[in-house]
């Protein structure tokens, strides 16, 4: 039996279960020596996110060969890939950076790869006397969690996935968003908000306190989920984009917990003729 394909969120059939039930039809495109590639249409465009995911290894010109039939105009690319230029794409974005942590190994193993700053504030946290909690998402019981994320988004200017798509997710596969809390007494200090789509998990949301950030609650956190995850036999938590500009601390505590920097490998587009 072949292993299962770590493919992003956006490629995972979870994801086009979600936007179905928001309205948004997705396709899936088959592609020779690739995963089923998600798509969906804008304007008369054919767009895939994050993909292809190729499987398997073959030869540069076959692979550009594939890109050139497969009707795609814009492709968010998961990987570098020099045959989207030999099939007539053009790079138009450059490649986000993600951060990708490895849940393989035992707790001892995946603490070692944290870095040292990182490992002591979370031996701080465990002797903080926090409370963790872990429950299946429910919206009534955990809007508290989103209402926060709300408003540090506004509060910061940025945005992330939409909770609309989170809610829709939770919709359709509920066992999949898992919240991880910490609290001092029954009051909640910090929280995260993961979703899983085996083998896979992605972090979407996280927010802390004073208090809990004077605890380090988020390493205590991260680490409790990622050795949930791993129990579960996931192979990797995506901790998403690095952007060490406007969120410098986010992206130290990201790297600090011994996730691996990975390039996407940018927006591309299809110019007719080529």
């Amino acid at each position: 039996m072949s292993a299962p394909i770590a493919l992003p969120l956006q490629q995972h059939p979870i994801f086009a279960a979600a936007l179905a039930r928001l309205g948004r039809k997705v396709e899936r495109l088959s592609l020779t020596g690739a995963a089923p590639v998600q798509i969906v249409r804008r304007y008369g465009l054919c767009l895939a996110s994050r993909g292809p995911v190729w499987t398997a290894c073959h030869d540069h010109k076959a692979r550009a060969e594939t890109l050139r039939q497969s009707g795609l105009h814009i492709i968010n690319a998961e990987h570098p890939c020099p045959s989207l230029r030999a099939a007539g794409y053009r790079q138009i974005h450059t490649g986000a950076s993600m951060a990708e942590l490895s849940l393989l190994g035992s707790p001892a193993d995946r603490l070692a790869r944290a870095h040292g700053k990182w490992r002591n504030s979370y031996t701080k946290a465990v002797q903080s006397g926090l409370t963790i909690k872990t429950a299946q998402f429910d919206a009534r019981n955990h809007d508290w969690l989103l209402r926060a994320d709300r408003e540090q988004q506004h509060r910061k200017g940025f945005s992330a996935l939409p909770h609309a798509i989170l809610h829709a997710i939770a919709a359709v596969r509920p066992q999949e968003v898992v919240i991880v809390f910490a609290a001092n007494g029954a009051a909640p200090v910090a929280g995260m908000l993961f979703v899983r789509h085996p083998p896979v998990a992605t972090y979407h949301v996280g927010w802390t306190s004073v208090p809990g950030r004077q605890a380090a609650a988020h390493q205590l956190l991260l680490v409790h989920a990622a050795n949930m995850f791993a129990k579960q036999r996931l192979m990797r938590l995506d901790l998403g984009q690095i952007d060490t500009e406007n969120a410098p601390g986010l992206a130290r505590f990201k790297i600090g917990s011994g996730a691996v920097v990975r390039r996407l490998g940018g927006t591309w587009l299809k110019i007719p003729g080529l």
